[in-house]
């Protein structure tokens, strides 16, 4: 994945750029808050998979990171100066999304807590199980 030179702009490509990082960053630092850095990495590989999976409709504020009544919900997390957990977050996501952490979810576009059982779980194939997260993945056709 190649960063695009406009920073501003979502991009629907398999290249990452500055707002993505700022916005899949921010649901890693929001979902991954005081878990160790497996986690985060965990987190950081479902959030890309998904977006070069499917196709993406669910990963808006709504659904990625409350409060989704701020459209700047990201940017509030991304204060200045960030906050150490939110840095550690980043940079976290940052290895992964240069190539330097292998994905520990086999490929998982969805998780959700041990605690919970989403709807969409029984149509999906647990792919790994990552500190308080069940990953999944589409359930595989053979």
């Amino acid at each position: 994945m190649i960063p695009k030179g406009n920073h501003a702009v979502r991009s629907n490509q398999p290249v990452i750029c500055g707002m993505d990082l700022m916005v899949l960053g921010a649901a890693v630092a929001h979902y991954g808050r005081g878990l160790d850095e497996d986690v985060l990495a965990a987190l950081s590989w479902a959030f890309l998979n998904r977006r070069a999976y499917e196709d993406g409709t669910e990963m808006g504020p709504a659904t990625a990171v409350p409060p989704a009544s701020s459209p700047d919900w990201a940017a509030a997390l991304m204060g200045d100066p960030l906050e150490p957990e939110t840095a550690r977050a980043l940079a976290v996501f940052t290895r992964v999304v240069a190539g330097g952490v292998a994905d520990p979810t086999a490929g998982a576009t969805r998780f959700h807590c041990h605690d919970e059982t989403p709807s969409w779980a029984e149509d999906m194939d647990i792919r790994a199980v990552i500190g308080p997260y069940l990953f999944y993945a589409s359930r595989s056709k053979g």
